[in-house]
């Protein structure tokens, strides 16, 4: 299976263990970033295009993941802002890796 991945500074480390771990299960990896760490970048660079990739069907998956989802109660990117007392939709934190074959 071909699948993206994408995270800005916070997720940077476990990107590149979820690549490995992927590798080694036999799928190929297609990374979107970030390809250094830089505490100041921004999440919405990286996932918007690994979105587009999965929405065209160049990759079959898409795994992406930001520090933001987890340690800060309100999360200001690009895109909005999600936070308890905002009208816009935000997805649940990221709990657990999940692995589909």
């Amino acid at each position: 299976m071909r699948v993206g991945i994408a995270s800005d500074h916070g997720g940077f480390v476990l990107k590149d263990q979820v690549a490995e771990l992927l590798r080694s299960s036999g799928h190929e990896v297609v990374d979107f970033g970030a390809h250094e760490l830089n505490p100041g970048d921004d999440f919405p660079d990286f996932v918007i295009p690994l979105a587009r990739a999965v929405a065209a069907g160049q990759v079959e998956r898409g795994w992406r993941s930001a520090e933001a989802e987890w340690a800060h109660p309100l999360q200001r990117t690009k895109l909005r802002a999600c936070g308890p007392d905002s009208s816009t939709m935000c997805s649940p934190p990221t709990r657990a890796l999940k692995t589909t074959t």
